[in-house]
């Protein structure tokens, strides 16, 4: 039997560069809130498109402690050729994150990815579930997350991690630039020929601009094996594409 990752969702809220962001909700006793909305005409995870190349609506709250303890939920819509049943995906994730000196700050937690009314081959839904650990520095980040189940629910797949890089730079005059690249690692998965693919890489490079709040960026964004999954038409969901987006924290 053919064995290829049939899911790949999720991007948390997308890193701005050089922007002002939104002050969170003071709720008493250490707890604050923050929200976040994007529109994006193609929503990537991972140097992979989960809309078809078409836009997504997303929205994010984020709930923190002033210890460092966060607990939050990202959502947006999905469309590709295994979500037939199922059009949404909804992320819950929680940590610590904060100072260790030295001007280094780490983040630790778990994020689970889970798709209300879509069916996997194991039964039930397309979930996954990620350890996750991340450093940064001045306007450099590194993290690592790793699948200690199968990913995305697809069989005999357990143990795939993923490593990516984070730099930003503020321009000035509301402009920033964003540049990244990830290794994601694959057990027993094929592409669309059919042939197998232990691993890739995926980046992006893009600027953005803050008017007043609003956040507008613009990206290239792609895969180096871009024909891993196949968007519902059956083109390479990972090929090199221009993403626009919209955002505002709250």
């Amino acid at each position: 039997m053919k064995k290829t990752l049939l899911a790949l969702p999720f991007a948390l809220a997308a890193c701005f560069a050089g922007t002002a962001q939104a002050e969170p909700t003071d709720l008493g006793g250490g707890f604050s809130l923050s929200g976040n909305a994007t529109i994006v005409s193609d929503y990537r995870f991972r140097g992979y498109s989960q809309t078809d190349f078409r836009p997504a609506v997303q929205l994010g709250f984020d709930l923190t402690h002033s210890s460092g303890f966060y607990l939050g939920n990202w959502n947006s819509n999905v469309s590709s050729f295994v979500f037939t049943d199922g059009n949404l995906e909804m992320d819950f994730y929680g940590g610590w994150k904060g100072d260790v000196g030295g001007g280094f700050t780490l983040d630790a937690g778990v994020l689970h990815y889970y798709y209300p009314g879509s069916s996997s081959p194991k039964g039930g839904n397309y979930n996954n579930t990620d350890l996750y650990l991340g450093a940064s520095y001045g306007n450099y980040s590194l993290k690592y997350s790793y699948t200690p189940s199968d990913f995305f629910s697809t069989p005999d797949s357990k143990g795939t991690w993923y490593l990516d890089g984070t730099a930003t730079f503020d321009l000035g005059d509301g402009w920033g630039l964003l540049g990244h690249v990830g290794y994601q690692k694959l057990k027993n998965q094929t592409n669309m020929d059919g042939d197998s693919i232990g691993h890739y890489v995926d980046y992006k490079v893009g600027v953005t601009k803050d008017l007043k709040g609003w956040i507008l960026g613009l990206a290239a964004v792609g895969a180096t094996k871009d024909n891993w999954l196949p968007t519902k038409y059956g083109h390479p969901s990972g090929r090199i594409g221009a993403v626009f987006s919209v955002a505002r924290s709250f």
